[in-house]
């Protein structure tokens, strides 16, 4: 026999798990931004000490200004892809979160009908599973 609480503990139960829900969502989202910044940070690395060693090796101020500007279209380029890699991140994020809302919302709805239809049961004659309790 169900208890008159079972439904109001299964709606507290689905509001801790839609909590929990989009906590875990953040929480990848903040890994995935994390992971991509600590590439970018090795690849920028990378391309800082390549960049010294070029311009030590490069004879004239004429070929110095040159990579310089190749050096300054690289970076550009590089910020537009991690740029377009947070987007990335970030689209996907509120497509997963949009659908965790989608499906908490149907689940909430379907527990509070199952409310309303309990209160429905008692409020028409007690017939609601453990309204025989009440009357004793």
């Amino acid at each position: 026999m169900q208890s008159d609480y079972e439904s109001y503990l299964t709606l507290y139960k689905y509001g801790l798990n839609a909590a929990l829900a989009m906590a875990e969502n953040y929480f990848d989202y903040a890994r995935q931004l994390r992971t991509l910044q600590l590439k970018t940070d090795k690849e920028m690395l990378a391309f800082a000490q390549q960049a010294s060693i070029e311009i030590e090796n490069m004879p004239s101020a004429n070929g110095i200004q040159a990579l310089q500007q190749k050096l300054a279209t690289d970076l550009l380029g590089r910020e537009l892809d991690y740029l377009r890699e947070i987007d990335k991140i970030a689209r996907q994020a509120v497509v997963t979160a949009a659908a965790t809302m989608r499906e908490n919302n149907r689940t909430w709805r379907e527990h509070m009908s199952q409310l309303a239809q309990n209160g429905g049961r008692i409020l028409a004659g007690g017939s609601a599973p453990g309204a025989a309790s009440h009357r004793a």
